[in-house]
């Protein structure tokens, strides 16, 4: 069994698994960027780091929806990014015997799995997709976008 956190983009059900995740931090002052990306959002200060938050919904692909003061930190090492979604769930037990694999269907498909739980569908957020989409949506030919690379070490 592997523990998830389900959120809310519009009326689709999404999640993340628990070790992707390094924390969820709450009233979080969110500060302009300028001439970043529309999908980067703003920059939060996370226990002395300054990261940059993903409008999950707007890279997704959704038409733009409000995001809840409370945003999630990922924790990987390579994509370090907070997400803002919609509203967060309580954290799930699930079994991923039974989600159904995707196939990448296109540049914007981050979608690495589907689960049903309890009957509600469940897209489980496939990080490595995430962040080549990230980063082909906020790398320009041009250069002129302040956020290229999230490869920080």
């Amino acid at each position: 069994m592997t523990l998830l956190l389900p959120f809310l983009l519009g009326d689709e059900r999404y999640g993340l698994k628990l070790t992707d995740i390094q924390e969820v931090v709450e009233g979080a002052t969110p500060h302009y960027l300028p001439g970043a990306p529309p999908e980067i959002i703003a920059a939060v200060n996370v226990h002395g780091r300054i990261l940059p938050v993903l409008d999950l919904p707007l890279c997704l692909g959704f038409s733009p929806v409000g995001w809840s003061a409370r945003m999630i930190v990922l924790s990987g090492r390579d994509f370090q990014m907070v997400l803002a979604v919609g509203q967060m769930e309580a954290l799930i037990s699930v079994d991923f015997e039974q989600a159904v694999l995707t196939q990448e269907d296109g540049p914007d498909d981050c979608i690495g799995a589907v689960l049903n739980w309890q009957g509600q569908m469940i897209s489980l957020l496939d990080l490595q997709r995430l962040q080549k989409l990230v980063e082909a949506k906020c790398s320009s030919p041009g250069g002129e976008h302040a956020i290229t690379s999230f490869d920080r070490g």
